[in-house]
């Protein structure tokens, strides 16, 4: 063999090597990455606490539950159809801060996964709460930051259901340390 032809074998293996990621993506469902694309600006408008954003991405009959905040606050989080659960997100912070938009609010996400017309995005659930929850005034600033999993179903590019589950038991121990920290 010579010289040159062995230098072109190892460097067709290479260039196959690197490409082989991207020639795979490229061939990849279509509608799959539109939906994927899709739950991550939802996502980024979730985070920015942009309501009005959001409705841009349900279809009428869109579903939202939470089973999770269900149980942990004894109330109902399941809402049907976009002006129902629109303002229900409107409505979550209301009179508790200026605009009804936390100063601090940030998902910050770790993990996004596809099946069929599932988005799953494994995410980190980080917020200001208004401090008249817990007491009648107070400068501090209640934080917290809990693990967080919210599945969109996506069809002809809407998003048809929305469920979040929260660590809200890990979320009632940090309020409950800064509440007793902040006493003393």
């Amino acid at each position: 063999m010579s010289l040159i032809y062995q230098f072109q074998t190892k460097s067709a293996y290479f260039v196959l090597l690197i490409l082989t990621p991207f020639l795979f993506y490229s061939q990849s469902d279509p509608e799959s990455q539109s939906s994927k694309i899709i739950a991550l600006k939802y996502m980024e408008a979730y985070g920015d606490w942009d309501f009005d954003t959001m409705k841009t991405f349900y279809a009428e009959n869109i579903h939202f539950e939470d089973p999770t905040g269900s149980e942990a606050f004894n109330q109902k989080f399941d809402f049907n159809g976009i002006e129902e659960v629109y303002n229900f997100f409107k409505g979550v912070f209301k009179n508790g801060f200026e605009n009804e938009k936390p100063p601090y609010v940030d998902f910050r996400i770790e993990k996004v996964f596809e099946s069929g017309s599932f988005v799953i995005i494994n995410s980190t659930f980080e917020c200001q709460l208004p401090n008249s929850w817990f007491k009648e005034s107070s400068l501090e600033r209640i934080l917290i930051s809990i693990p967080f999993l919210t599945i969109l179903q996506i069809e002809n590019g809407k998003i048809i259901s929305h469920a979040d589950y929260g660590g809200y038991d890990n979320y009632m121990k940090q309020i409950q340390v800064q509440i007793t920290n902040n006493k003393e």
